[in-house]
């Protein structure tokens, strides 16, 4: 799919085929017309499917600039809103998430609105649309095999999608693998016994998509059996979110890693893991990194360059699509994501997280997040390592603590003219920086979502940068989580644990700790066994090593609830604190960089401590009129 058309529409209606598929984004998921119609050949029924990708839901997306941070739930950040949804689930109230949109909303294929976007909850509906597609399959009499297996794999694709973010949210669901009639014995479905009684349907659903999907829709451009796709020479090079292999492979190790995980497993011990369900997960995410290496849809990790063009593009023209290959200048850490939302939406995030623009709703990192994940030059935990100065907090720091956050004497503005009081960010104790936005502030800000040149001048502030052509996009999915999963999964069993590499036909070589120190040397520090010595005999440690890796690679991306959890260590004191970083500046009327000054006198202050107890604030609690409907839909513990 054309990035910069994307970027440009709205939902789904401009994906390409629109006019092929226009009678139908503007009716309800039952077509007025009959199944014969739209299913009759490829370019009907393709339009048909092309409601499921307005359904992929975009955590980070808003209606408003006052919730686009209300996908960070966990300990990472504090708020100063008080209707933000973090905010309610740091009191332990998981019931708010039915008054928030990207859980659940009234939308519509056809709106582009943001605040029209559906939700998590809307899965079901995406479901429907699913199941309609495949059992119509035979319809297609008009279309060739190829035509009817892009249709067929994109469908079963979507079911196991949506049935695997659900569960993320919710735990064991039904699987529900046919259209519901309404008969009382039809929807009548109880919830499975177990958490992968779900998720073993939506794996077989994911290998079956994997067998009948491209590497790239591209590659059909001269398939005698693509004969619609053909026709169309505009098709090719406009395929970014069309499903393919690495997507779908993607999320087949996805939701095998995370039925694996302890929370799943309902084991209390954090390293709990199932283990053949483990080497499972590895196999698949084997396979997408097998594309990274042969360049596939030129997929490739990110450098610390320009890891920032993961995340947001600033060319004019919105040509580029964050994430991608066009945007990082040759290879891409982009694999999935939802459809566009307008640039003046998308930029919400950006000032949700940046410390200068019109927003006045602010979300900063949290202090007792950024000690605990983000380490030291030699590799350690700033606990573990004894060369570390508590009174000099910001020294010596793994080189992502500088890459992602803004922390006293930092330059936000770049511009030559602008006024010297605002151009270093001044974070200590009663500095300018502090007074911006009505906060707790924890004594950090974040880059994750904007480069500096987004910071522009309130009236009082001076000339400053002023980038208001950026344009932010949150990727579902992205090589380096891809990554990481890989490595957990192989650490969390005893067949290869940290130092041994599977030797898959496809994909030899590569251990646990192999993938760890490929992310380390992209970030500058030492391996993990020169700062770990005997660690690959170490299995535990090496994961806890792991996650930290996680936790900075993907920090303020809305993966650390869902992970903490599936971990089993949200219910810890050490997960539930917020705190802040407050400190002193030796000369406190410098407005230059750091070299022009010394923090001193560092001190943590709490500032929260979270409500999440185990088990009831582990799953959200399903909407009480559901599960009074009939008898085994019962409610989530606690609720």
């Amino acid at each position: 799919m054309n990035s910069k058309n994307i970027l440009s529409a709205l939902v789904v209606a401009l994906l390409i085929f629109a006019v092929s598929c226009e009678d139908y984004l503007d009716k309800t998921i039952e077509s007025e017309l009959p199944m014969e119609d739209v299913f009759k050949d490829f370019e009907h029924a393709q339009g048909f499917v092309e409601q499921l990708y307005a359904y992929v839901v975009n955590y980070a997306s808003s209606t408003d600039q006052f919730n686009a941070n209300s996908f960070c739930l966990s300990d990472e950040t504090v708020t100063n809103s008080t209707n933000q949804l973090d905010l309610f689930f740091d009191r332990g109230a998981l019931d708010h998430w039915v008054n928030r949109g990207y859980f659940i909303n009234g939308g519509s294929v056809s709106d582009g609105s943001i605040v029209n976007r559906f939700g998590i909850w809307n899965g079901w509906e995406a479901i429907r649309i699913a199941n309609i597609a495949i059992e119509n399959i035979d319809l297609m009499i008009g279309a060739t095999q190829t035509e009817k297996d892009l249709i067929l794999g994109q469908a079963l694709f979507f079911r196991a999608f949506f049935h695997h973010e659900i569960m993320k949210f919710w735990g064991r669901i039904p699987y529900v693998d046919k259209v519901l009639t309404g008969n009382d014995d039809d929807f009548k479905l109880a919830r499975p016994a177990s958490y992968w009684d779900c998720a073993k349907r939506a794996d077989e659903d994911f290998a079956a998509a994997a067998e009948l999907l491209p590497y790239s829709w591209d590659d059909l451009q001269d398939d005698p059996d693509a004969t619609f796709l053909t026709f169309r020479e505009a098709t090719f090079g406009n395929n970014l979110l069309r499903i393919n292999k690495a997507i779908v492979y993607s999320y087949k190790g996805k939701n095998l890693l995370f039925a694996a995980s302890p929370l799943m497993q309902e084991n209390m011990d954090t390293y709990g893991y199932d283990e053949e369900l483990c080497e499972a997960a590895a196999a698949d995410f084997a396979r997408v990194i097998k594309m990274d290496l042969d360049n596939v849809n030129n997929l490739g990790l990110a450098t610390m360059d320009n890891y920032g063009s993961v995340f947001y593009t600033t060319v004019a023209d919105n040509s580029n699509w964050p994430g991608t290959a066009e945007n990082m200048g040759g290879q891409g850490e982009f694999i999935f994501s939802s459809t566009a939302q307008p640039r003046g939406n998308s930029q919400n995030l950006a000032k949700t997280f940046t410390p200068y623009n019109t927003n006045p709703r602010k979300a900063v990192p949290s202090h007792n997040f950024v000690h605990r994940v983000f380490g030291t030059a030699n590799g350690l935990s700033c606990d573990e390592d004894p060369t570390h100065d508590p009174q000099s907090e910001f020294e010596n720091r793994d080189p992502r603590f500088y890459k992602w956050l803004i922390i006293d004497g930092s330059m936000i503005i770049e511009k030559a003219a602008a006024n010297p009081e605002f151009k270093y960010a001044r974070l200590y104790s009663g500095g300018k920086l502090r007074e911006v936005v009505d906060i707790d502030h924890t004594g950090y800000f974040t880059t994750k979502w904007a480069d500096i040149t987004f910071n522009y001048a309130a009236k009082t502030q001076g000339a400053a940068d002023g980038q208001t052509n950026i344009t932010v996009h949150w990727l579902n999915m992205r090589l380096t989580d891809v990554y990481l999963m890989y490595a957990e999964a192989l650490a969390a069993t005893s067949t290869y644990g940290v130092n041994t590499a599977p030797t898959y036909d496809y994909l030899g070589g590569l251990s646990a700790l192999n993938v760890i120190n490929i992310l380390r040397d992209r970030a500058g520090i030492p391996h993990v066994e020169v700062s770990y010595p005997g660690i690959a005999s170490q299995p535990e440690k090496f994961m806890d090593v792991l996650r930290r890796e996680r936790g900075m690679e993907l920090c303020f991306e809305g993966h650390r609830w869902t992970d903490l959890r599936r971990w089993m260590l949200a219910h810890l004191d050490e997960y539930k604190t917020k705190t802040a970083l407050d400190f002193d500046r030796d000369d406190p009327s410098s407005m230059g960089d750091r070299s022009t000054f010394t923090n001193i006198n560092f001190r943590s202050r709490n500032i929260l401590t979270r409500v999440c107890e185990y088990p009831k604030h582990f799953w959200l609690p399903f909407p009480t009129d559901q599960t009074m409907m009939y008898p085994g839909f019962e409610q989530n513990p606690g609720w």
